[in-house]
C-alpha cells in the first residue's frame, strides 16, 4: 500500500494537471451545449445538425468527467488519509456525481425526446410539455454543478464542512431549478406539439 501510495505522491502534480483541464474543458462544453441548446430552440425546433453538435458537446462533456474521475482517484491514492478528511474534496466529488447522474438523465431519457418537440403552442397537458421543463431543470443543476466544481477547484486555502457546503450547493440548485422554469414559461408560454414522423 505503501508503494501504490509513494508512486501516486511523486506524480501528483500530472494528477492534478490532469484534474483542473479535465474540470476547464467539462465545464466550457457544458456551457456552451446550454448556450447552443437556447439559440437552437428559437426556431421552434432541434435542427438534426444541431442535434449533431449538441452531441459531440456531450461527447466532450463524458470524456471529461472520465478523467476527472480518473485524476481523482489518483489524486486520492496519493494521500488516502488527507483527502478523505479533506471536506473540499469530497463536497467536489460528490457534485462531480451529480453531474455525471445529471447528464444521464438528460441524455438517455430527455433528449431523445426533445428532438420530436416543436416549441410551439399547443395541448398544455402533452407529456412533452413536462419532460422540456425536466430538461431546462436539468441544465440548470449542470451549470451551476460545473461552475461550483470549477469554483472548488481553484479555491486553495479554503475551510469548509462537508454538511454545510452541500446545503448550501442544494440550495443553488434549487434557485436555479425555479430559474429555469421561468425562462422556460417565458420562452415558449409552457406549450409544445410533436413533430409529424
Amino acid at each position: 500500500m505503501n508503494t501504490v501510495i509513494e508512486f501516486f505522491s511523486e506524480y501528483k502534480i500530472i494528477s492534478v494537471i490532469v484534474h483542473v483541464l479535465s474540470v476547464v474543458v467539462g465545464m466550457g462544453a457544458a456551457f456552451v451545449s446550454d448556450i447552443l441548446f437556447n439559440i437552437y430552440i428559437k426556431d421552434k425546433r432541434i435542427q438534426p445538425n444541431e442535434d449533431r453538435t449538441l452531441g459531440t458537446l456531450s461527447g466532450i462533456v463524458w470524456v471529461s468527467l472520465i478523467f476527472i474521475v480518473l485524476s481523482g482517484f489518483a489524486l486520492f491514492l496519493s494521500d488516502p488519509i488527507g483527502y478523505s478528511q479533506s471536506h473540499k474534496f469530497l463536497v467536489k466529488m460528490t457534485i462531480v456525481g451529480v453531474i455525471i447522474v445529471n447528464g444521464y438523465l438528460f441524455w438517455k431519457v430527455i433528449h431523445p425526446a426533445l428532438k420530436k418537440i416543436d416549441f410551439i403552442d399547443t395541448n398544455m397537458s402533452h407529456k412533452y410539455v413536462k419532460l422540456r421543463k425536466v430538461a431546462f431543470a436539468l441544465g440548470a443543476v449542470s451549470l451551476f454543478s460545473w461552475l461550483s466544481a470549477f469554483v472548488l477547484g481553484m479555491l486553495s486555502n479554503v475551510s469548509i464542512y462537508y454538511s454545510e457546503a452541500i446545503i448550501g450547493y442544494a440550495a443553488i440548485c434549487f434557485g436555479a431549478i425555479l430559474a429555469s422554469q421561468v425562462v422556460e414559461h417565458r420562452m415558449t408560454h409552457g406549450r409544445v406539439e410533436i413533430k409529424d414522423k
